[in-house]
């Protein structure tokens, strides 16, 4: 569903991007780095791959073959001295992939190559770090607000220093861009953990279909034995594989809209006139936290989650049970298939498993409505011509990085947020996310409301009104947005 786009589009992409990463790259690799040939060089190479890239990848290829170059790999001779260059070269990279480029950490994950709960470590041990030097929460935007300068064309050099003792450390979370794990993200690390000893064994104690003698030498694949009678390490093997994040990913179809992009689908019904589509509340059926009650089969391709079971949320039980069945109601050939993909998935780079994981995400969290729409303006865009498509992914493209990350969130939300922006800027990553799942819940014609009286509104003004819905409880959050949407000039 890709072909090439034009040197406009390129053109546009570079333009839009270079900037922030030049900024990016002397920060992290020091004031003294020639950043003119270092980019030259990285858009000599992205421009001779960008033609078989969908669009919806250029940002994640771009910055990850940026972060890829020794002078930002490399840890510096002789540093500044400066809070930023007291950090390890992965720290500063977490920090600045934040402050400079504005990545979540998702997006900031996906770029380097990790998790997301090894990105929020990295984060969070950093923000420590820098406590410690006296840069606590109002310093780092400060930072952020120089850097954002700097893209802007406002000067160049390092951020101001804290110029203050370490603050002491407070309780109240909300005053700190920091992370600490919830019972949930712990129970996932006990996951990841006997996955990753999963993933050893089979190095030591190879499955047997890994071997010749798994299958006749005309080469046709054997019948899978009965489960009871697999050997120990295949049975593991595939119970990492049915609790794997990866798993409704592996099992989506190749012509799936999500892998054009939920951004690119989102903007362009939008662009055509569709209708946005009206959603309904998403109800979560109560799953049973009590391992007893899955039946055995169940429990066994589980198994890897048995101990974290009690402590992961209702979605997250629903998903790995019904991981479990679908498994469960494979055929032979079905399981052999899937086994197959996997082995393949693990051998693909990891910035291309982040990308289509990052789409797959953003396709996941829309609601049913709202994937439907998308669905059925995918299969329109499939039927135009060549050239139309290409406009299309054209037009898009040359829209601003940030603009394209909004319509990741859909086409409701992502109609009204370039509008909302500022009401979002410059707070963090989790104070973001409480925002925007109140601006969620809005209807259409309120969120026009609001971004009409936030454009209206003074910094002091959209700070206030920040601070009063943060501080409210989640059920009130969308109700004190609306009567500002709805409250005279």
């Amino acid at each position: 569903m890709t072909s090439s786009p034009s040197p406009a589009a390129l053109s546009a992409f570079l333009k839009g991007i270079e900037p922030r990463a030049d900024v990016l790259a002397r920060a992290q690799a020091g004031p003294a780095l020639d950043s003119a040939r270092l980019l030259a060089e990285v858009r000599e190479e992205f421009s001779a791959r960008a033609p078989k890239l969908p669009l919806a990848e250029w940002p994640l290829r771009y910055w990850g073959l940026l972060l890829a170059r020794d002078e930002l790999a490399r840890p510096l001779r002789q540093a500044p001295n400066h809070p930023l260059y007291r950090l390890a070269h992965t720290r500063r990279l977490a920090v600045l992939l934040r402050l400079v480029v504005g990545l979540e950490p998702l997006g900031a994950a996906r770029v380097m190559g990790l998790s997301e709960t090894a990105y929020r470590a990295l984060w969070s041990d950093a923000q420590d770090k820098l406590e410690e030097d006296g840069v606590g929460p109002a310093v780092l935007l400060r930072w952020n607000e120089a850097f954002q300068a700097q893209v802007r064309g406002g000067g160049a050099g390092l951020p101001p220093e804290a110029g203050a003792k370490p603050a002491p450390r407070r309780a109240d979370a909300a005053i700190r861009m920091s992370w600490r794990p919830t019972r949930l993200q712990t129970g996932l690390g006990l996951v990841a953990l006997l996955l990753l000893a999963v993933w050893v064994a089979t190095f030591v104690w190879p499955p047997p279909f890994a071997s010749g003698a798994a299958a006749p030498i005309d080469g046709t694949p054997a019948a899978l034995p009965p489960s009871s009678e697999q050997a120990p390490a295949e049975r593991d093997l595939k119970s990492a594989l049915v609790v794997d994040p990866d798993f409704a990913v592996l099992g989506a179809s190749p012509a799936a809209a999500w892998r054009e992009g939920v951004g690119f689908f989102s903007w362009l019904l939008v662009r055509d006139g569709g209708a946005l589509p009206v959603t309904s509340a998403a109800q979560v059926l109560p799953e049973s936290a009590n391992w007893e009650a899955l039946t055995p089969p169940v429990q066994e391709w589980l198994a890897p989650v048995e101990a974290a079971w009690p402590t992961l949320d209702a979605e997250t039980r629903i998903e790995l049970r019904a991981n479990a069945e679908r498994w469960q109601a494979m055929t032979p050939q079905e399981r052999l298939q899937m086994r197959d993909a996997y082995a393949e998935w693990l051998q693909r780079p990891a910035l291309e498993r982040a990308a289509l994981r990052g789409r797959f995400a953003a396709w996941s969290a829309l609601s049913a409505e709202e994937r439907e729409a998308l669905g059925a303006t995918a299969s329109a865009f499939a039927l135009l011509p060549a050239a139309e498509q290409q406009a299309r992914r054209d037009a898009f493209a040359a829209l601003d990085v940030q603009e394209q990350r909004d319509w990741d969130l859909g086409p409701r939300l992502g109609s009204t947020l370039p509008g909302l922006r500022p009401l979002l800027a410059f707070v963090p990553v989790a104070e973001q996310s409480m925002l925007v799942d109140a601006l969620q819940a809005l209807s259409d014609s309120d969120r026009k409301a609001l971004a009409s009286r936030v454009a209206a509104m003074g910094a002091a003004q959209r700070a206030a009104l920040r601070g009063r819905v943060l501080a409210a409880a989640p059920e009130q959050r969308s109700d004190l947005l609306k009567q500002a949407a709805e409250s005279p000039r």
